[in-house]
């Protein structure tokens, strides 16, 4: 049985959160995007993120948020495992973290978008059983529009209801990310 610990991330481990993530994400001005993508904004109902340890290791960071007005979908974030960690089993155990974390905190569903360059979180996601649809929203940039997916799951035993392409403000985060 793996053993994983789960830190959530507060002021103290800040730095060692920003450089996981950053290890496993390089973007330009990442600690800043990471950093903003982490902190409570007004649209948002909850968010939490955690390190994620093997022993005294950090092996990747995961996170749950979820928007205000959607108050019964918990969101996964910041999901991911340090290369030498990969194809271990950690990212399986994670997911089912916070698919158990989403339930407990009284979630209905389960989501989280990508895009097709992450095949190897794309097939942990169908793995794990979640509805796959492309989003495509008005109010989003082409850009957007023409690569992100979004997979949902039910944590209950009714049908699990699509994004149905419901606003999300990509465009938005994707330019803070620039």
């Amino acid at each position: 049985m793996m053993q994983l610990k789960y830190v959530e991330v507060d002021n103290r481990n800040l730095d060692l959160a920003v450089r996981v993530q950053n290890t496993i994400f390089p973007l330009e001005n990442g600690r800043q995007n990471y950093i903003e993508g982490i902190t409570k904004d007004p649209y948002r109902k909850e968010m939490v993120n955690y390190i994620v340890y093997v022993k005294e290791n950090p092996i990747g960071v995961i996170g749950l948020y979820s928007y205000n007005e959607y108050p019964f979908d918990a969101w996964l974030s910041w999901f991911g495992v340090l290369q030498e960690y990969r194809k271990k089993g950690y990212g399986s155990a994670m997911f089912d973290f916070f698919e158990k974390l989403a339930l407990e905190k009284g979630y209905t569903s389960i989501r989280v978008y990508t895009d097709d360059a992450f095949d190897k979180a794309i097939l942990l996601y169908e793995k794990k059983k979640m509805i796959k649809e492309f989003y495509n929203n008005e109010l989003e940039s082409e850009e957007i529009n023409k690569g992100t997916i979004v997979y949902s799951k039910s944590l209950t035993k009714e049908k699990t209801n699509k994004w149905n392409n419901r606003f999300l403000g990509l465009t938005m985060q994707n330019e803070k990310e620039k």
